[in-house]
């Protein structure tokens, strides 16, 4: 019994050791992680406006010549893209940041 119970405290010191090296670890890659995570909310962000902005223009200017309507619904389909991207982007940074 007394094996049993020095094979558990030596596991357990075992385990606190190295859940302090692996915390430890953490703490050295945390501003790279910090970075990394700056960059991947800018492009959740961004990416939504721009295609959904290019997106509507593309769209309202093949409309535009098909029924020769000016630009009236290349720039409607430009700020409604661009308002859904923004929504969208806004939405993202919410549940990134």
């Amino acid at each position: 019994m007394a094996d049993r119970d020095d094979d558990a405290l030596f596991r357990r010191n075992d385990v606190d050791a190295r859940t302090r090296r692996d915390l430890d670890r953490r703490r050295r890659r945390e501003p790279a992680s910090r970075f990394w995570g700056a960059v991947a909310l800018i492009g959740s962000v961004g990416w939504p406006i721009v295609l959904l902005a290019t997106g509507g223009a593309l769209l309202g200017r093949f409309l535009d010549a098909r029924w020769d309507t000016g630009l009236r619904l290349t720039l409607s389909l430009l700020g409604i893209g661009t308002a859904i991207g923004t929504f969208m982007a806004y939405r993202s940074a919410r549940e990134g940041g």
